[in-house]
């Protein structure tokens, strides 16, 4: 069976992937891992503390609220979640995984403030072995 790695932060983002990932899934007849990163940045002080815990529990909410939703959509579907920056946790997962593919969102950042970001997304782009399938953000009109 196929596997799809869907990256989920329980962004606006992250949903509109979410409904792609739902038609590929199908269409492909593939389970989706649903992965999710409890990613606490370079602040070494907030390890092992409550904000850690919340940061995981957030994550994993995020998680179980697109599983859910997957398997409601009838797609088998299982949720992970890791410690870690998020670029490395969905290519470690996709690795792990021996998944085909990386369907994610995208926040359409150009110019500045895309080099100081530096997104998640670019770097999941030029460290992944699958193919990255990106869902931009909805324009409203």
């Amino acid at each position: 069976m196929k596997k799809i790695v869907y990256p989920t932060d329980g962004s606006e983002t992250a949903k509109e992937a979410l409904k792609v990932v739902v038609d590929l899934a199908r269409q492909e007849r593939s389970e989706v891992i649903v992965a999710g990163a409890a990613d606490l940045g370079t602040v070494e002080e907030i390890k092992d503390t409550v904000m850690e815990g919340m940061i995981k529990d957030a994550s994993k909410g995020f998680v179980t609220e697109a599983t859910d939703y997957l398997e409601k959509e009838g797609i088998h579907a299982r949720g992970i979640v890791e410690m870690g920056r998020p670029n490395e946790v969905i290519v470690n997962s996709a690795n792990s995984e021996g998944a085909s593919m990386i369907v994610m969102g995208t926040h359409r950042r150009t110019g500045l403030a895309r080099a100081i970001i530096r997104s998640v997304t670019d770097r999941v782009i030029r460290h992944a072995r699958q193919p990255v399938v990106l869902v931009p953000a909805k324009v409203e009109d």
